[in-house]
């Protein structure tokens, strides 16, 4: 087995994808230049690669704001994608809870030292 990529694809793009063969060229340029050690993204004009792992392996992403980035990265997340993660994690027996105000701030007192 090899790797696989996931990448937003942008849908401004459909009739290039359509028309131009080089597109093609340039998202395996994206995907071979992709480092997994400081995750750098590559940007392929019409998308852009945001993750990649052996086949073995499982990607969890969050796709935003023609972006994206692995789960374990995520550092904003928006209610949609916090809703969507609580439900998944739900469906497999997990219970997730909010944090309490009093210990968010004592978190962030503690991080700033």
């Amino acid at each position: 087995m090899g790797y696989n990529t996931v990448a937003v694809l942008y849908n401004d793009f459909t009739g290039e994808f359509k028309r131009d063969g080089r597109i093609g060229q340039r998202i395996a340029d994206a995907m071979r230049d992709y480092h997994d050690k400081d995750r750098h993204r590559r940007n392929f004009g019409a998308g852009v690669v945001i993750s990649q792992d052996h086949a073995d392996g499982e990607q969890v992403v969050i796709v935003s704001r023609n972006f994206g980035c692995r789960a374990d990265e995520a550092e904003v997340l928006g209610r949609m994608a916090l809703d969507q993660m609580q439900s998944c994690l739900e469906r497999h027996g997990y219970k997730v809870t909010k944090p309490k105000r009093k210990k968010l701030a004592a978190r962030s007192t503690e991080e700033g030292e």
